[in-house]
């Protein structure tokens, strides 16, 4: 069975590993897949409908005052077909609401693509196998 999307997830992974450097901070979160016992479980455990499938962290800006901020970043990965759904779609603007950035991505190039433009440092190219 392909599953494209996970394919995509390693994928990311693998190139996170050499692109993303502290004081950049980034996890996956598998929240799908496991049948209903195991959604049942996370529920319970309090995870939130839309949870994007990676979460970043990385520097933001210092106030007058010295305080640091940090930007959270949700990236959510799809196949070529595949589409948010109604709970990502409101979990994006929960990400929005308290200044976050959610992105979804189709592709390893893409991912890069919006990273850049959301001015994370990417400290490796996608194209070509990083």
């Amino acid at each position: 069975m392909k599953r494209p999307e996970q394919i995509l997830h390693m994928q990311v992974a693998r190139f996170f590993k050499l692109a993303l450097r502290p004081p950049v901070l980034w996890t996956t979160f598998p929240s799908g897949g496991g049948g209903k016992a195991r959604g049942a479980f996370l529920k319970a455990m309090g995870l939130q409908p839309g949870m994007p499938d990676l979460l970043i962290f990385t520097p933001g800006p210092v106030s007058n005052n010295g305080v640091a901020f940090t930007r959270l970043i949700g990236l959510e990965l799809k196949s070529d077909k595949g589409q948010p759904s109604e709970a990502q779609k409101a979990m994006a603007l929960r990400f929005e609401a308290v200044g976050g950035v959610y992105l979804i991505a189709r592709s390893l190039d893409e991912v890069e693509i919006l990273l850049r433009a959301a001015g994370v440092p990417v400290h490796a190219k996608a194209r070509g196998g990083f």
